[in-house]
């Protein structure tokens, strides 16, 4: 509603919807769209054109003028305000690798749950290796990876449990692939040396979704977590060596008391689902 406010006082100032849009950075017809959209809304006309085809406010424009401005400016006040507020909060980035964002980070976010109010929250999806070296520069608050990977910056803690599983039909001689740098990668490359399925081709892809979306359709096989298998999907299961931990990872030296008590809420969680 207030996109149709600042275009209807472009169109009363200017006297023309050809400059309200150049003004606006939109095109002419969004204009004569918006007004048109405020004109039924308030049931009336709102502008005229004359011979000359110049714009004409109408006596309902002129009253109605005024307080679109003053409507307008309080809404611009209120996201001041609001910006004001989310500059106040706390910056918390979480990077989590592929299979942790969408098994284990919804888990995760009930310990972020209480802190929600004080947090500038964001939360992205990287790989195991990328997630290492943003917690290793401390670019991220906490970090959700899928192998034992330790440096002299980091603390990790082990949070979940996992088993990996062979899906997909064996038998098509296709065998899809996370990229390197994966927590997946690592435990693929184990398997290949040791496998005797007959693989004709190996298939790079950087998404489990993807990876997934593909056993579903039957064309070919893969490692993935037991956690995405679905009722139609063929899968086998494989030794002790490919059960695994999500770790949970935060920078050594950090001294943010909030942080702090987010990641001992996000460790105590981990108990309690292994």
């Amino acid at each position: 509603m207030f996109d149709l406010f600042e275009t209807f006082i472009t169109v009363y100032e200017t006297k023309s919807f050809t400059h309200a849009a150049q003004h606006l950075f939109i095109s002419q017809p969004t204009v004569t769209v918006r007004i048109k959209k405020l004109e039924h809304e308030l049931k009336t006309t709102l502008f005229l054109r004359d011979q000359n085809h110049q714009v004409i406010p109408t006596e309902a424009a002129t009253l109605f003028y005024p307080q679109a401005v003053s409507q307008l400016k309080d809404w611009q006040q209120f996201q001041a305000n609001m910006h004001q507020r989310s500059a106040d909060k706390i910056p918390f980035r979480i990077a989590v690798s592929h299979s942790a964002a969408t098994s284990i980070m919804p888990i995760i976010f009930k310990a972020l749950n209480p802190f929600l109010d004080t947090l500038d929250l964001t939360i992205e999806m990287q790989n195991s290796e990328e997630v290492f070296q943003l917690v290793c520069n401390h670019a991220i608050s906490f970090g959700i990876i899928e192998k034992p990977i330790r440096g002299d910056q980091t603390q990790s803690f082990a949070l979940f449990s996992d088993e990996l599983v062979l899906a997909g039909p064996q038998d098509t001689g296709n065998f899809f692939i996370r990229e390197e740098g994966s927590g997946v990668s690592h435990y693929t490359k184990q398997y290949l040396k040791s496998t005797s399925l007959k693989i004709d081709h190996l298939i790079s892809m950087n998404s489990n979704d993807m990876i997934v979306a593909h056993l579903q359709a039957g064309l070919g096989a893969s490692l993935i977590s037991r956690r995405f298998i679905t009722p139609s999907m063929p899968f086998q299961e494989l030794d002790h060596q490919y059960h695994r931990i999500f770790y949970g990872l935060a920078y050594l030296d950090e001294r943010d008391p909030i942080v702090l008590k987010i990641i001992n809420a996000i460790r105590t969680l981990g108990t309690l689902y292994k």
